[in-house]
């Protein structure tokens, strides 16, 4: 009786259905001991104007009723997408940081169900999935704060997946509306969680490039097929263009004018233009405000004077100078915040329509002083970033490079301790508090009413285990994404003679979007400096999630073209 009964067992075991469930038992025993491992690591409250406290007050005055808050000269310098999921989630009683990790765990499981609708082999994928869910960059200390990098990562892999579905089922003759309504809906809001994002679009041009491709090589040329295809890229794209508008719209109500981000619409990109059109001694490409065009301009130009007498002064001490080698000036990534900073602070810009005269008034003022030889200048484009200039293709090359480098193995800062009071002050811990339904900010303590505990109140028993985890995946990613690279090589160059699956589909498509997206931000770094890794997060998570699964189908279809080499002969 034992016997027959252990026969069954191993008999359902080793059945399709058998597979399935030890598929779906060992992907939740993963998420569990996830979630176990990263369960005392609480959300960190930190002062950063320009990042983590803004989307948190932006947040809190959206629940407040109040849009994003009274008008200052940071509050339109990143993409609103971050702070409407802080509400969204807030008013759905969910804390922020399980909506992250639930959005990334969530997303991982889809994609993994997507590749093997593909035709993956379900090991492998699962081998892959647990690559991603103890992923390094979830470990990190970016994740626990309150950044956009975490919640990009989930919408991208969620998008992917999306993706891979829709492939597979065309392949068949079938029509995924289902995925495809996940796609529509994902991709609108992706667009405005960072200024990065923008480049989705190319995403989505490459995937209606694909549909039309599978049109033909799968021969299912009829017009359901074509109709399909087009409405993939009009319905995704003209959601993107309502909401762009809606935003517009809430912002116009709110502020005055339909500008999302007032670094590179409206006046001030084109103040920068013409202040780095001046003509100095010093020419850094990392330096578009000089301190001799500020000089210039203070006599030049009357309107700029009282903000450029408030500019703080470059020196040794500066981030501009640890972080970027700039020491004698202020680089990219901090003047132009200094330069809207010092001209709200003037009582120069109270106001978005005041912002956008004030910024005019200015750039009016230097094109005239340029005009009668007052200044010396030149055309440096027209916005933050000025047309590529062939001598610093050197320097194109070294960040192309840093970016490659992190694309295979990102710098990650590992969590430590966490302090118990946090550095803030109270009403701000009080609102990231309201806001995002983090515990572990005591008010009591924060307020100096209490004496803080020797030890944490919670210690988790497994917590080393994540040290232990973090370089041996770092290694075999790395190995794993740059196998995938060559096989996209590989296998584009033996597509003639052994036909895209939707699986090699799905990785042509996201490595060409990865290679141009890299490409952008490499130029972008050229004047703005180096990014932060973080940058590379999203592309990252995506690739030690398709590398396995792509690198068997590429040797599959390697065995293809060698069995066929003998027939042809």
């Amino acid at each position: 009786m034992r016997k027959q009964l252990e026969e069954q067992i191993r008999a359902v075991l080793t059945s399709a259905a058998g597979s399935d469930v030890a598929f779906w038992l060992l992907a939740s025993v993963l998420v569990l001991v996830k979630l176990a491992l990263t369960s005392d690591l609480p959300l960190q409250i930190i002062l950063t104007p320009t990042d983590d406290s803004m989307y948190v007050e932006r947040a809190f005055h959206l629940l407040s009723g109040e849009a994003f808050g009274p008008y200052d000269s940071t509050i339109l310098v990143k993409y609103p997408g971050i702070s409407l999921w802080l509400a969204a989630v807030r008013t759905l009683g969910i804390p922020f940081l399980l909506s992250v990790d639930a959005v990334y765990l969530g997303a991982g499981i889809y994609l993994a169900t997507g590749l093997l609708s593909c035709g993956a082999n379900r090991w492998l994928v699962l081998l892959s999935f647990a690559l991603y869910v103890f992923n390094p960059i979830t470990l990190g200390t970016e994740w626990i704060r309150v950044m956009r990098e975490p919640l990009a990562t989930g919408l991208l892999v969620a998008m992917i997946g999306a993706m891979s579905y829709m492939l597979a089922a065309r392949q068949e003759g079938r029509f995924p509306w289902g995925h495809f309504a996940v796609f529509a809906v994902l991709f609108p809001f992706a667009l405005y969680v960072r200024e990065d994002d923008r480049l989705l679009w190319a995403l989505l041009g490459l995937f209606f490039i694909t549909l039309i491709t599978q049109v033909f090589s799968f021969k299912l040329r009829n017009w359901r097929a074509i109709a399909f295809a087009a409405t993939a890229i009009i319905i995704p794209a003209g959601l993107a263009k309502a909401y762009e508008h809606g935003l517009r719209v809430f912002i116009e109500d709110h502020y005055g004018l339909p500008i999302l981000h007032d670094f590179s619409e409206g006046e001030f990109r084109w103040l920068l233009a013409a202040i780095c059109g001046i003509h100095t001694s010093k020419d850094n490409r990392m330096v578009m405000v000089t301190q001799e065009a500020i000089q210039k301009l203070r006599s030049e130009v009357p309107a700029f004077r009282p903000v450029a007498e408030r500019l703080p002064r470059p020196g040794p001490g500066t981030y501009s100078c640890r972080l970027q080698g700039v020491c004698s000036e202020w680089s990219n990534g901090w003047m132009p915040f200094w330069v809207k900073d010092e001209a709200f602070r003037a009582g120069l810009t109270p106001s978005l329509p005041a912002a956008q005269a004030y910024y005019k008034n200015v750039r009016i003022g230097i094109e005239q002083a340029c005009a009668q030889r007052r200044l010396q200048c030149s055309y440096k484009g027209h916005g933050l970033i000025p047309p590529m200039e062939l001598r610093w293709t050197k320097a194109y090359v070294v960040e192309a490079w840093r970016l490659a480098k992190w694309a295979l193995m990102p710098a990650i800062t590992r969590v430590s301790g966490v302090p118990v009071v946090y550095n803030v002050p109270l009403d701000l811990g009080r609102i990231y508090q309201a806001v995002t339904m983090t515990s572990y900010f005591d008010t009591q303590l924060q307020a100096g009413f209490g004496v803080s505990p020797a030890t944490r109140q919670y210690e988790n028993p497994i917590a080393p285990w994540r040290d232990e985890l973090f370089a041996p995946i770092r290694v075999v990613g790395a190995l794993l994404i740059i196998a995938a690279f060559a096989a996209l090589v590989i296998r584009l160059g033996i597509a003639d003679r052994a036909a895209l699956t939707p699986l090699a589909l799905v990785a042509v498509i996201f490595g060409l979007y990865a290679v141009f997206r890299l490409a952008v931000l490499s130029y972008v770094a050229v004047y703005m400096g180096q990014f932060a890794p973080r940058i590379v997060y999203s592309t990252y998570a995506l690739s030690i999630m398709l590398a396995l699964p792509f690198l068997e189908e590429t040797i599959r279809a390697l065995r293809t073209t060698w069995r066929q080499e003998p027939a042809l002969k």
